[in-house]
């Protein structure tokens, strides 16, 4: 004796409502249930690879009076990437009401927004653009961050801060709403 499992596919027809039903084995359910588990798979994994995937790397291009000075890639940035850039250039104190807990109390809203971008640009870009010894040397420069505040406008620094925003989720098209 054959197992076999109802499978049941509904469809409309205005004129003539009618249901289709169809029968399918156990071997075709899970033939069917692996099939959608790879794909399922691959989906993931091509979800948690957004840091690395070709379609989120963006290329950046400072220009002035026309001119095109130097260029960068960007990567989306994670909540964690986020919270640690917020994490470092906050001022803690400790509460007198609390009882001695350490609470926020400011941030150094330029360098976190300079460490944003330092920390979206792709390694080998923060090499030759952010990490630049001799330009380091030259503009008596410590750390990366400091070479975003010391190369960008804060105007330039907005619009690749929106551009980082949205590679990364926080600035979704309507389309994209959608779709979710």
């Amino acid at each position: 004796m054959e197992d076999k499992y109802m499978s049941i596919k509904a469809t409309v027809n205005p004129a003539a409502e009618t249901t289709e039903t169809t029968e399918t084995t156990k071997e075709e359910q899970i033939a069917d249930a692996r099939e959608n588990e790879t794909a399922l798979l691959d989906g993931l994994l091509a979800a948690a690879d957004f840091k690395t995937s070709e379609e989120c790397i963006k290329n950046v291009v400072i220009s002035r009076n026309g001119k095109d000075l130097f260029s960068f890639h960007i990567h989306p940035l994670s909540e964690e990437d986020y919270n640690s850039c917020r994490k470092k250039f906050t001022k803690f104190v400790k509460s007198k009401v609390q009882g001695g807990i350490r609470v926020p109390e400011e941030v150094n809203a330029v360098n976190y927004r300079a460490e944003l971008i330092f920390r979206a640009t792709t390694p080998e870009d923060q090499v030759k653009v952010w990490c630049n010894k001799a330009l380091w040397k030259k503009l008596d420069l410590v750390t990366g961050y400091e070479a975003v505040n010391a190369l960008l406008m804060a105007g330039e620094k907005e619009a690749v801060l929106s551009l980082i925003d949205q590679i990364s989720g926080y600035e979704l098209s309507e389309e994209d709403v959608a779709k979710n």
